[in-house]
């Protein structure tokens, strides 16, 4: 069927500084103005309006109403990276179907330019499109789309990012202007849209404000939520409010200013991570003002959700905490956290938050998309991202999303930017297969070392677990091959198995230390400084991290991987891991056999932070730098919510995508433990106690095997 819809913007005569803008604000590289562009169309039908399929999109971020009614925003995040000013080869459109009422449908949408957060990725220029079909009482269908017959204007109200003035004027409505040349390549989204939620504060849903009172009211709500300011004033004058946005104690650095002159609903644009929302409020007018505030909490839906419960209450806490850190990670892109929203270049993060969503949530689609925009960035730098480490993660992530649904075809649009990574990195090796001239060696952990942040260590800190990542991307590759038996790619099995062989072989020649039985975190041979890699110190280093890294890829034989784990887990002089880093300990820990040492000994070490915090999750255990600010949100440290459930279940995949499984459940000293994990054939259920054999429910299209 043809496109209904044209991409329109603002005419281009009249607002010549409001066409481009940056593709990502933290790489402004194009000329342009802030703007707040607004498109309006009114459309008056013979029969009644039944429903609508509505298809809309916009560049750079969107909102949309029909019958004043919010529909929905968007787009569905493009993707992006840090220091790559590319604009991504898909723009996505969303897709809604809404109920109407009446002869008459009104649409209007705001589109902003620039984006407000990192993750906002824009084409490089302001644009809107919408196509929709209605369904008439009568039964038959309109198709009517966005073109010249659409009124634009710029809503001079909202003068800069988070400003929002009524006294200012809204600016005339003129025809919109069809775009020349549409520059996006729209795609449907292959994910449900965000859902809108309204949450109400604790304690008082309304304030008033005095005839000329100036006064601070702090707004709490239940936990932290991803969400948008939301207030209601009745007022007869200007009421000028600064809205200031905390999860627990530490404001973010985008207030919002507001300013009411009558009676108004105001919605924000940005969304921030919030606890408690502070709002200034002066009321100039000569009568008293009511202010009522709330949120606009947005998350990516939930259909399936697991659950955990055992005879600790701390873990149930951690659990509960890790599962709704996920809950408000998950947008459209998993978020490193609602605070930093950060463009998809933390793939540490969503690695780990690919594993527990499919312990906790079970819709593995929006992962699944993460991994092909990721691979769409890296088809456009020829296998580069920022951060070093979290390109080969990337393998480990599309691994183990192929192992928890079967997804071929995910793995085989994956093999050309698979391609592109393992032949970048080949390029950093020497003739040993060892990676020895790559750009830096980030990301290992959020600590400091002797001056030195394990964000971007010197080689003396960093090589050992960057080769280690090599090793296991390179082994996960081979697999990733032999599943997607695709006859183009085939060929590159032997040629990568054959790296891994080299590297092995060499891995420990070049990183372990006779002496004290150990592997060391790098060499201490000088190379030079670039802005991510800093001068080489001339001293060896021993830390848990490339030691865990090491056993947890097999780059030792099982029997020296034990030992050494014991090692580095017992020995409190070496620097210590984050929560981030310590899902690595446990993944090897369970590989190695023992997890019943270490594993919930580990898993406890959350139980001080989640009870000081109570309604998120801290982003680490002790501050890396000083003067840093934590936040609550950042579901990196959300492991146990994976942990708990699969270990205990003693979980094994044994064909992809639940097709048959292993299932071993342990308690590990526990008295009773009651765990529902969601599955693509609804919930597995089992029931534990200490002295009687578990209580199993198994979707019957599963095959298990318990032992």
């Amino acid at each position: 069927m043809e496109q209904q819809g044209k991409w329109i913007w603002l005419d281009r005569e009249r607002h010549p500084l409001e066409q481009e803008c940056p593709v990502s604000i933290a790489n402004p590289a194009r000329p342009g103005n802030y703007c707040m562009a607004e498109f309006r169309r009114t459309y008056d039908f013979r029969w009644e309006a039944v429903s609508a399929k509505i298809r809309v999109s916009g560049d750079t971020v969107f909102r949309l109403l029909c019958n004043n009614r919010f529909v929905g925003a968007g787009p569905a995040a493009a993707g992006g990276d840090f220091g790559a000013n590319l604009p991504m080869p898909r723009h996505f459109i969303n897709e809604y179907e809404i109920d109407l009422s009446g002869v008459r449908v009104e649409f209007l949408a705001q589109v902003q330019i620039p984006g407000s957060a990192l993750c906002d990725w824009s084409q490089g220029r302001g644009g809107f499109f919408l196509e929709a079909e209605i369904l008439l009482e009568d039964g038959s269908r309109r198709r009517i789309g966005t073109g010249s017959d659409w009124e634009a204007r710029r809503n001079g109200r909202y003068p800069a990012p988070d400003v929002y003035d009524q006294r200012l004027d809204g600016g005339p409505w003129e025809p919109a202007w069809e775009i020349d040349e549409p520059v996006w390549n729209l795609t449907p989204a292959p994910i449900p849209m965000l859902d809108f939620q309204t949450v109400q504060p604790l304690g008082a849903r309304e304030f008033v404000v005095g005839a000329g009172e100036e006064r601070v009211i702090s707004v709490e709500f239940d936990r932290i939520y991803s969400a948008c300011l939301r207030l209601y004033a009745e007022v007869t004058g200007p009421c000028e409010i600064t809205a200031s946005f905390r999860e627990l104690d530490r404001a973010d650095d985008f207030p919002e200013e507001i300013v009411f002159n009558h009676d108004s609903h105001y919605l924000g644009m940005r969304m921030h991570s919030v606890g408690t929302v502070d709002l200034h409020v002066r009321n100039r007018a000569s009568l008293p003002a009511l202010i009522c505030p709330s949120l606009s909490f947005c998350s990516y839906p939930v259909r399936q959700e697991g659950r955990f419960r055992c005879a600790e209450p701390a873990f149930d806490r951690t659990y509960d905490l890790c599962k709704w850190a996920l809950r408000i990670c998950r947008q459209t892109l998993h978020l490193d956290s609602p605070r930093h929203q950060e463009p998809l270049a933390c793939t540490g993060d969503y690695y780990i938050e690919s594993l527990m969503t499919a312990a906790v949530f079970g819709d593995m689609r929006l992962a699944r998309l993460d991994l092909l925009r990721t691979a769409d960035r890296l088809r456009q730098t020829d296998g580069w991202m920022f951060h070093t480490s979290y390109s080969l993660i990337w393998v480990l992530m599309l691994e183990d999303v192929y192992r928890f649904t079967g997804d071929k075809e995910l793995v085989r649009e994956c093999l050309p930017a698979l391609r592109a990574l393992l032949k970048r990195f080949h390029s950093y090796a020497d003739g040993n297969g060892v990676v020895t001239t790559p750009p830096n060696y980030m990301f290992l952990d959020w600590i400091v070392v002797d001056g030195y942040s394990l964000h971007h260590p010197p080689k003396a800190l960093g090589q050992t677990a960057l080769n280690a990542f090599y090793y296991g991307a390179l082994r996960a590759a081979v697999r990733l091959l032999q599943a997607a038996d695709d006859p183009e790619y085939r060929q590159f099995a032997p040629i990568w198995r054959e790296r891994a062989d080299r590297l092995r072989v060499s891995f420990a020649d070049y990183f372990y230390d006779e002496e004290k039985k150990l592997f060391f975190d790098g060499q201490d041979t000088p190379e030079p400084t670039l802005r991510w890699r800093p001068a080489n110190p001339s001293r060896r280093y021993f830390s848990k991290h490339g030691n865990i890294l090491a056993v947890l890829f097999g780059l030792c034989e099982p029997a020296e991987g034990r030992r050494i784990l014991e090692t580095v887990l017992d020995d409190p002089a070496l620097p210590d891991m984050q929560p981030y880093f310590t899902h690595f300990a446990l993944e090897a820990v369970w590989k190695a056999g023992l997890f019943s040492k270490y594993g919930l000994k580990l898993l406890r070490r959350w139980d001080e932070m989640t009870a000081a915090t109570g309604k998120g999750l801290q982003e680490g255990w002790v501050k890396p730098e000083e003067g840093y600010a934590f936040d609550y949100s950042h579901a990196w440290g959300g492991t146990p919510a994976y942990q708990l459930p699969m270990r205990l279940l003693g979980l094994e995949m044994l064909e992809p995508g639940y097709r048959r499984i292993r299932l071993v459940p342990r308690l590990y000293g526990l008295k009773w433990a009651e765990i529902e994990l969601p599955t693509p054939y609804g919930p597995l259920y089992c029931r534990m106690e200490d002295g009687r054999d578990p209580v199993l429910r198994i979707p019957e299209e599963i095959t298990a095997e318990i032992c």
